[in-house]
């Protein structure tokens, strides 16, 4: 298969998007090509280097978006280690070096070849998708093995309180994951959007709004003990500096372990906390993750595999890829209305 080129969508300044031909690197004998079936405008990274508020060290101007592809193998060069075989349906996701435009994690093009130039990061390999699982499954569990990193950083303790902030594609990730990594745990859920509340009552034990009275919501919720562990997926930048205001007192001693809040928003400003008093004396640990971890794209798509994931509550419009200046444009619009685009590239 010798291929040089491909078509893309490509983001030429922000809020401008063509859907052109782009140039590829060369066809190596490691490399996997892969051709795009569908793929998908994340709600965080896309939007943010579609309104141009990605860091210039991160990517620059035209580039071509996106992580949540999915397609099939076309070719696979003698040098390959892979187990995966030609017309293997596959979790493609990045791409990230192109002839011409710069690869914004580069998902968003018809053919896209993984080699140890375009695709070096050690979650970057394509994974077989199981045979019960859809396309469109397969694209909206990406997120979830995000997700599932970020989770991963819990020790858990049986009957526990775990509050999950902000109802979007990563919490709802969050509240699936937590639960099946510790169908103990009470998952309670603080959303300010009552349309995303609703959504999240399918996955969280209580839904609770991001108000003036959340605190004492989540006061009476945990029987005045408050959280055990906190995960923050809102990717709100103001709301980082009073989490300590949700979680529990404790590890003082060695039998008492502390509060843990784990950072997996993508925050596109800076953070500032409260004073620092407040956070100090709370003691607890905090985390933060990016991305996700080997072994998390096998794992989730087994567990949509096994019905055990459930993406069937998920807002979700489809645009023909032809039209993402549209499907860029209406998710910008809708914002909290859609929790993702799916672009089609039949």
């Amino acid at each position: 298969m010798d291929i040089t080129t491909t078509d893309a969508v490509v983001i030429e300044r922000p809020k401008q998007t063509s859907f052109r031909s782009i140039k590829l690197t060369e066809v190596t004998p490691d490399s996997i090509v892969c051709r795009t079936t569908l793929s998908a405008i994340s709600s965080g990274t896309d939007m943010k280097t579609w309104r141009g508020q990605q860091h210039s060290t991160s990517c620059w101007y035209p580039l071509v978006p996106g992580y949540e592809n999915v397609g099939v193998i076309e070719q696979i060069g003698p040098e390959a280690k892979t187990s995966l075989q030609v017309g293997d349906r596959v979790m493609i996701n990045e791409c990230r070096k192109f002839g011409d435009v710069c690869a914004a994690w580069g998902g968003n093009a018809r053919y896209i070849i993984k080699n140890s130039v375009t695709a070096p990061s050690p979650f970057d390999y394509a994974v077989k998708i199981p045979d019960r699982v859809s396309d469109r499954d397969a694209v909206l569990g990406y997120l979830a093995c995000v997700s599932l990193k970020g989770v991963s950083r819990f020790s858990f303790d049986g009957q526990e309180n775990i509050l999950v902030i902000g109802a979007g594609m990563i919490g709802i990730g969050a509240m699936q994951a937590l639960k099946i990594l510790n169908p103990k745990a009470r998952i309670i859920c603080l959303e300010r959007s009552a349309f995303r509340r609703d959504i999240a009552s399918h996955y969280a034990d209580l839904v609770i709004p991001a108000d003036d009275d959340a605190v004492a919501a989540v006061r009476e919720a945990t029987g005045g003990k408050m959280a055990d562990k906190l995960v923050e997926c809102s990717g709100n930048p103001t709301v980082v500096g009073g989490l300590h205001k949700y979680v529990k007192e404790g590890g003082w001693t060695e039998s008492e372990p502390p509060a843990h809040i784990h950072l997996q928003g993508d925050y596109p400003e800076r953070i500032v906390l409260d004073s620092w008093n407040h956070w100090f004396c709370k003691n607890c640990t905090v985390t933060m993750s990016c991305a996700l971890a080997p072994g998390n794209k096998e794992t989730v798509l087994g567990w949509l595999d096994s019905g055990r994931f459930d993406t069937s509550h998920l807002p979700v419009e489809t645009f023909p890829v032809e039209k993402c200046h549209e499907a860029f444009t209406a998710k910008e619009k809708a914002g909290d209305k859609i929790f993702k685009v799916i672009l089609d590239w039949a």
